[in-house]
């Protein structure tokens, strides 16, 4: 065999060892779970499995850093091949002389080697070992990268690791923001760890750090000036407790997805802001005992939230419930759901903005709703059912719109906590018989936003899981300078917390919606409402749950969507603590401490003139004295024409209703009035002054001419149960019935169950009864033979 051959065969496995010496990636050390800005502002950060504060790496080493670093471990290191002759043999020479190792002429690249291999020896062969894997370090990675790695994973004492953790850690901020002298203390600091510390041995620190300074003044990298400006700079007292300002947020995320580093669309500023407004409302909720609240506020242009406060975490010790993150959390929603309904509604032709909708006692299958103050109007504006957060129109809306059409809506809108079916919730579904989020409504607004401002795509490249993602820097070497949570491209990815729910309503219907809602007033719950009010144009609802157990508040404009949950996570209503009183005033807050944004625009390719009446919000039936155009959704389908005016005739003096059967045709003054149903009339003169009944028939006048009933019977409604009380003595209270008739002359005869129980005259339709336990028959008779019966069972 030749010599040639003898020493390729001896060469190429030498040559294969050193080419594959190097493991695919250098460094294991677990993260600390981090939540930073896209700026890189940090919000928050959990200690790592192991122990230690050890932050994801920037995308490159600070220039002060770096030059800090270079100065300070290895002067040559932008020339050698990862090994320094000059100072191996300066090494040798003083190890020699002084008969002891004083000098290890390890270069950075060397030290790289050696971090990523904690457990090896420190002797003779190990450190050849370093200095061959090192050159091969070099012909892998840029001298940028090896830079990367060697900050990211060098001890600064105590459990700190890299320089990203250390820059937080000792001076609370971005290792980018440090001063010179702030950098060069970091650079001193890996070469002897555990001795100097910025909490002990701060003569021999400062010494060390002054000593760095005055050679990058000697190398001119700064001047004096600046090297005795940088002497000034006192060191750190302490290690910084890390930033918290998103606990629930980053917790969240690592419940998903683990300890990891993540990147969010979170306004540190905003941030800020937020937790202060819960901070100062928490003091006065608290003494009521109402301890937890959530806040979210999104983006309307990116659809994702710039400001995030789970919880009152952290305000007093022991806080109950506080470690629940009530932005995801399912909770009754109260009345929130009712614009969604109108804007449905709006759409499929059953209403107009300003339609009339029933406002009467209700009972369906015993569900008896009842409005805030326990009174009725009779008939509502269906854009002030909403203003006013009304109940019992709300639900009779419901009822005509169908619960299985408006679930299957809500389910489209991304209300994913709603799981069951229609006959689950029944009408109760629009009063909070079902749990929604705070997250699911803020998004369901922002949706409607969204559309509303033509905003299609959101900013940014889509991941595979919908997630939005952003460009990232990463390294040839594969280590930890690789971002973790990445897209499959290498991207770093930007949590997608929101989604992107569907729409199943048009612009038109959504513009109306918010319209009505910029108007809302909350008499029925609060008057200090009126305190919130601003130039701000914002729309706004409301809600609370049944025993004030949860109150809601969400706004919006053109530019942000606030949504705010106030209570107990663990559901113990509290009294007066409503949507108005407890979550509003917080969104107003909030709402103030956001940019000045403007109000949507009209849309007119959605939108058409009709003209409407203006007493029933009905599209007007040719005699309808007052008419308003209003915009309406541009569909084709419509409600009927009005219904209330109508033609009547009067006598000449306009006392009586007449008809041919007792007064001369050519006699008779003809008049359009407006007419509402006997029960709806019954409530609505309370409430409206200018309305005026009609006036009563004519003595000789022929009721079977008139086929319209004119009683209404309001108490009990049919098919109801009713539960008598009793007195202190045990006696029974027995039950009031009330019935309501078109003529306020009418006198009713009643009867139970066919036996007569007495009358009533002069408007007021109320009589005292005492039934047995059971079911009743229960007739109201006017003189003219009119009548109306319900049934219902005592029990």
């Amino acid at each position: 065999m030749s010599k040639i051959k003898k020493i390729i065969l001896i060469l190429t496995p030498l040559a294969a060892l050193y080419l594959f010496c190097l493991p695919a990636k250098l460094f294991h050390q677990p993260l600390s779970a981090t939540l930073s800005t896209a700026d890189g502002t940090l919000l928050g950060a959990r200690i790592s499995s192991d122990g230690q504060w050890c932050f994801e790496p920037a995308a490159s080493v600070p220039d002060k850093f770096a030059r800090c670093i270079v100065t300070y471990e290895d002067k040559r290191f932008r020339w050698h091949p990862g090994v320094d002759l000059l100072s191996v043999g300066r090494a040798v020479r003083q190890n020699l002389s002084r008969r002891e190792v004083v000098s290890g002429a390890s270069t950075i690249t060397m030290q790289v080697i050696r971090l990523s291999r904690p457990d090896a020896p420190r002797n003779i062969p190990e450190k050849l070992l370093e200095a061959i894997m090192a050159t091969r370090l070099e012909l892998r990675c840029s001298k940028k990268e090896i830079l990367l790695l060697y900050a990211s994973n060098a001890p600064f004492g105590g459990n700190v690791v890299g320089l990203e953790a250390a820059a937080w850690r000792y001076f609370g901020r971005p290792a980018d923001e440090l001063s010179w002298a702030e950098s060069a203390m970091l650079a001193v600091l890996p070469n002897a760890p555990a001795l100097i510390h910025p909490g002990r041995n701060r003569e021999r620190l400062l010494e060390k750090r002054n000593s760095l300074l005055d050679k990058l003044m000697a190398n001119g990298i700064i001047d004096d000036i600046e090297c005795e400006l940088a002497k000034d700079e006192p060191l750190p007292d302490k290690p910084l407790p890390m930033p918290d300002k998103a606990y629930h947020l980053l917790e969240r995320l690592r419940a998903k997805g683990g300890d990891k580093a993540y990147v969010c669309t979170i306004d540190p500023v905003l941030q800020d802001r937020v937790n202060a407004i819960a901070r100062s409302h928490f003091q006065e909720y608290h003494s009521n005992l109402v301890d937890n609240m959530g806040i979210l506020v999104l983006s309307v242009k990116t659809g994702q939230p710039v400001a995030y406060y789970g919880n009152t975490k952290g305000l007093s010790p022991g806080l109950r419930g506080a470690d629940v993150d009530m932005i995801p959390a399912a909770r009754s929603s109260g009345s929130t759901l009712k614009p969604l309904l109108y804007a449905a509604m709006l759409d499929s032709g059953d209403i107009l903005p300003t339609t009339l909708i029933k406002d009467t006692p209700y009972n369906y299958n015993n569900f008896q709703p009842h409005n805030f103050t326990r009174t009725f109007d009779g008939a509502v504006p269906a854009d002030q059912v909403i203003q006013r957060s009304l109940n019992v129109p709300s639900v009779r809306m419901l009822e005509q719109y169908g619960a299985a059409r408006f679930l299957e809506l809500l389910q489209q809108m991304g209300f994913d906590t709603i799981t069951r079916d229609a006959d689950h919730y029944g009408l109760a579904l629009i009063l909070g018989g079902a749990e929604i989020s705070l997250q699911n409504l803020t998004g369901a607004y922002c949706a409607m936003a969204q559309k509303l401002t033509d905003i299609q795509e959101i900013p940014g490249q889509a991941g595979n899981d919908g997630s939005r993602v952003m460009p990232d820097h990463h390294t040839s070497d594969g280590s930890r300078v690789m971002r973790d949570n990445q897209g499959t491209d290498g991207s770093r990815v930007m949590p997608d917390l929101i989604g992107h729910p569907e729409v199943p309503l048009s612009r038109g219907a959504i513009w109306l919606t918010f319209e009505a809602l910029s108007k809302a007033g909350r008499p029925e719950e609060e008057s200090s409402w009126r305190s919130y009010s601003s130039s701000r144009k914002i729309a706004w609802k409301t809600g609370t749950s049944w025993g004030n157990r949860d109150a809601w508040s969400v706004g919006v404009n053109r530019d942000y969507v606030v949504g705010v949950w106030v209570g107990n996570s663990d559901g113990e209503g509290r009294s007066q603590m409503t949507g108005v009183a407890y979550a509003s005033p917080v969104m107003f807050d909030v709402f103030s401490a956001l940019p000045a944004s403007g109000w949507f625009s009209k849309p007119l390719d959605s939108l058409v003139p009709l003209e409407v009446c203006r007493k029933s919000g009905l599209p007007a039936n040719g005699i309808c004295p007052d008419v308003d155009t209003l915009w309406v959704p541009d569909i084709e389908q419509r409600p009927d024409e009005c219904k209330y005016h109508r033609t009547v005739h009067l006598d000449s003096g306009r006392r009586w209703l007449v008809n041919s059967s007792c007064w001369p045709v050519e006699d008779m003054v003809e008049a359009v009035w407006f007419v509402l149903p006997p029960a709806q009339e019954w409530f609505y003169m309370k409430n409206h002054l200018d309305y005026r009944p009609l006036p009563p028939k004519h003595p000789d006048y022929d009721v079977a001419s008139d086929q319209r009933n004119p009683i209404d019977i309001i108490y009990p409604q049919n098919g109801i149960s009713i539960v008598t009380t009793r007195s202190l003595s045990g006696r029974e209270q027995g039950v009031v019935v009330r019935a309501a008739h078109t003529d306020p002359t009418a006198v009713l005869y009643w009867h139970l169950d066919d036996q007569f129980v007495g009358q009533t005259r002069s408007g007021e339709h109320d009589l005292l009864l005492h039934p047995e336990p059971g079911q009743h028959l229960l007739t109201a008779m006017d003189a003219n033979g009119a009548s109306r019966s319900v049934v219902f069972t005592v029990l």
